[in-house]
Parts: structure tokens; sequence; C-alpha cells
């Protein structure tokens, strides 16, 4: 009987050495994971408060505060009455689309939160193997939830990641799972932690860029670091104004992911390692994990750029933009879902 025994007991112990010695890797695994979450500052949606008045940074210039209304009565009611024509149309989401909302704040200090001077909307479609980088510019007339029509900039202002995103979600129609914000000193940065980034000028923005920053640009290919890159993002009044300058910020963009695709498993590991303190999100420890995985094979996938306003689909309200959103909406819609 004992002899009977004495394998299934070998057995037992065998077992329970290898589930011990699985329980030790993931709570080491579990332990390093983390260790790198803790480093990012993530901000749970309800942590955020929301500011109904206007907002100045504390040493604010004219452009370090939020936006009044410049929308008379009448087009203020025709926007919000458009926009109530497409309640029935429902958000838009997939489960072969990631959305991330990608902001740059102009906030130069911690008194307020900045206006979104950069808004990309990342939408990853695993289906299709493609990224789209999908711009707002700064200056689009949207009605923000509880505010009223503004400049889509302000929404960041006032309430952050959340309130953009919800901002974006019921004027545009699309769910967006998360956000990620920067500010202009950890954009900066960030470029930096590539090595910096490889872009074409022509003559105006070189000129500009020497003026401004000091410089020695010529019209061609150059390489600039983060502080330069930076510069170059925020030009607007060369070229096509706030037309060129999203351009330019998602030119950047792309530029950070092909670099990134040079890296190494090691390299974007340190990447991500020192790119996590530099970032403001709502991405839970979990999620943020399975993101992380596919990273190595979501930056193989082809890019595509696009803004909103399309061409020909939005008007003029003095210097505000006013989107046509039924053909917007249709479009965003069709050109992320292929729907």
């Amino acid at each position: 009987m004992e002899d009977h025994k004495k394998p299934k007991r070998k057995i037992l112990i065998i077992i329970l050495g290898v589930l011990i010695f699985l329980f030790i890797v993931l709570a080491v695994v579990y332990g390093i994971w983390k260790t790198y979450y803790n480093k990012s500052n993530y901000i749970k949606d309800e942590d955020v408060s929301i500011y109904y008045e206007d907002q100045t940074a504390e040493e604010g210039s004219a452009e370090e505060s939020t936006e009044n209304s410049t929308l008379s009565e009448e087009d203020a009611a025709k926007l919000e009455s458009e926009l109530a024509e497409l309640d029935d149309v429902k958000n838009i989401s997939s489960n072969e689309v990631y959305n991330i909302l990608l902001i740059g704040s102009d906030r130069r200090d911690t008194s307020w939160y900045g206006n979104s001077d950069s808004m990309i909307l990342i939408s990853v479609n695993e289906s299709k193997k493609k990224i789209y980088m999908t711009s707002f510019m700064r200056d689009l007339y949207v009605v923000i939830p509880n505010i009223g029509p503004r400049k889509l900039n302000s929404a960041y202002a006032r309430g952050a990641g959340p309130l953009l995103v919800q901002t974006l979600e019921e004027n545009f129609k699309i769910d967006i799972d998360n956000y990620a914000s920067v500010d202009f000193t950890s954009m900066s940065q960030l470029i930096d932690l590539v090595g910096g980034v490889d872009l074409e000028l022509y003559q105006e923005e070189a000129d500009y860029l020497n003026n401004s920053i000091g410089t020695n640009f010529t019209a061609g290919m150059v390489h600039m670091n983060g502080e330069q890159a930076l510069a170059f993002s925020r030009i607007r009044y060369v070229g096509y104004y706030d037309y060129e300058r999203t351009s330019r910020q998602r030119r950047i963009l792309e530029q950070v992911v092909l670099k990134s695709r040079q890296l190494d498993f090691g390299q974007l590991n340190d990447l991500v390692n020192n790119a996590l303190p530099l970032i403001s999100h709502n991405i839970p420890a979990g999620e943020l994990a399975g993101k992380l995985l596919k990273i190595p094979e979501w930056i193989q996938y082809e890019i595509v750029q696009d803004r909103v306003p399309y061409d020909g689909l939005y008007s003029y309200l003095g210097q505000d933009i006013v989107p046509n959103y039924a053909e917007t909406i249709q479009r965003l819609h069709n050109t992320i879902y292929g729907q």
C-alpha cells in the first residue's frame, strides 16, 4: 500500500513545486509591472474637477486663459440646433478599433489644466492593420457639455481629459476609449527620448525657427531635438495657418512612431519606462498592460493622417470654424471603421 502511495505523493510534490514556482514568477512580473505603472500619472475620471467659469494661469498671458464664446446668440443657437438634430445618431465603436486621444496642453504651471494645443485621435484598427491619426483643430466650434458653444481647445482648460473626451464623443459620435496628455515640457522630453526627429522644412519654416529659437536651419531635411521640434509644432503664422500646424504635429508624431520601430525590445522597454512619468492618462493598470504588449505589433501598422475639419466640409463664422457635422461624422466613421 505504501509503495503505491509514494508515486502519487511525488507527483503531488512536483505539481505543488511547479505551482509555487509559477506563483513566484507571476508575483515578480506583477511587481515589476506595478513599478512601471506607478511611475505614470493615472487619474480617475471622477477625480478630475470641472470648472464652468473661465480659467487663467496664475501668471497667465492672453494665450493662457480659456476663451469666451465669440459666436452671436443666433449663431450659437444654430450650432446647438444642428447638433440636436443628430441626437439619434449612435456613437460608433468596435472591438477591432482602439481609440486613444493624445493631448498636448499649453500649460506652463500647475495652477490650471491649460488649453489643448494639440488634439490627435489615434485609432488603431487591428482588422485593417492601420493607425489613423486624426487632428482636431483647436479653433473648431463645438458644444461643450453643460457649458455651451465654445472653441474645442477650451474644453481641456475647464475639465482636462475627461471633458475634452466627452466633448468629442458627443459632437462627433465616436467612442474614445482613453486619453493621454502631456504638457510642453514633457512633449520635448518625449521627442528627446527617441533621439530626436528628422523633418523636412521649407524655407519660410526654417526662417521662422532661426528667428524664434536661434537655429541655423535651411530648407530641406533637418534633424531636430525635442525643443526644436516643439517650436516647429507650434508654428501658426507660416503657410496655411492652423491647417499646416496640425499637419506638422502629426508629422512629428509619425516620426516618433517610425523611430520607435527601429528600437529593439530592450530599447523599447527603456523608452516606455522613461516616458510613463511624463504622461497623464486614464488607463487602468490591467488595460495598460494589455496595450503595452501590443505596441511592438501596432507600431508596424500603416499610418494614415487626417484632419477635422475636412476640406470642403466647414464654414467660417468670423475667424471661427464650424464643421458640417452630419457629413463630417459620416466621413470620420467611414475612414476609421470602414463603414
